[in-house]
Formats: structure tokens, C-alpha cells, sequence
């Protein structure tokens, strides 16, 4: 929504639904940029989406990404940041959207199964993203 609002162009992602805890890595200008503050520069995020953003804002940064989605966080000068996952989130909310997406036949039963079972593997990173977001917005 960020992106779209600032002039960005996003869309379904050609390769569907992101649904689980996902890795992204942090661009070298991100890491330079929270160089202080002593974070991995790959950091797990809770992800739940279908749409991607396809071509950044003008004057926009890509300043981290995955192997599923080019653009996981951008920036848009020193004052706006989006980042697709959900670093808010908890795995109970996954849990609950993961159920809810089955029930309205979004997803297959068999792939919120697959989802529940790896979801235990893999922690959020929610003390870095919670470092990273308030260094962003002060």
C-alpha cells in the first residue's frame, strides 16, 4: 500500500501466497545504514501476503529481500520505510490467518497443514526488527 501510495507499481506475486517465517537479507547500504546497532544481516520476519510490490517509488531504496520477494523493505529517504512482512505479528496471528485463508478456500487444506508443521522450525527475529524499526523512526 506504501509503495502504491508514494508511485510505486505492485501486483499478485507470480509466485503466489508467502505465508510462514521467512529469511530476508539486508542490502549493504542497510547494513551500513544499522551498522550501531549489532543486527544479523539476515533476519527472520512472519510473512502473510500475496502481493508484491513490482517497481519501487521514485527515489525509493530496496534495502532488503528474500528468495520469494525482490523488494521486502524499502525506503523512501530518511523518513519512510515499508517492509512486507509483519514483524508485529506473533504465531498465534499466523496461526488465526493461516485458518481463516483455509476456511475461505484461499489455500488448500493441505498447504495450511504444511505451513502449521514448519511453522515450530524457525523462530522471528522480533528483538532485532524491534531495534531496526525504532532506530528508523527516530
Amino acid at each position: 500500500i506504501l509503495s502504491r501510495a508514494l508511485g510505486g507499481k505492485t501486483g499478485r506475486a507470480i509466485s503466489g501466497w508467502d505465508i510462514g517465517v521467512t529469511a530476508i537479507h539486508l542490502s549493504s547500504s542497510t547494513s551500513t545504514l544499522f551498522s550501531s546497532l549489532n543486527i544479523p544481516t539476515t533476519l527472520s520476519v512472519i510473512e502473510c501476503h500475496q502481493d508484491e510490490v513490482r517497481e519501487l517509488p521514485p527515489e525509493a531504496e530496496v534495502i532488503a529481500w528474500s528468495e520469494k520477494t525482490g523488494v521486502e523493505m524499502f525506503r523512501y529517504g530518511d523518513h519512510m520505510m515499508g517492509i512486507q512482512g509483519h514483524p508485529e505479528y506473533t504465531k498465534d496471528i499466523l496461526l488465526h490467518l493461516i485458518d481463516r485463508l483455509m476456511q475461505l478456500s484461499f489455500i488448500e487444506d493441505s498447504y495450511a497443514d504444511e505451513l502449521k508443521a514448519n511453522l515450530g522450525k524457525v523462530e522471528p527475529d522480533k528483538d532485532a526488527w524491534k531495534k531496526l524499526c525504532t532506530s528508523f523512526l527516530k
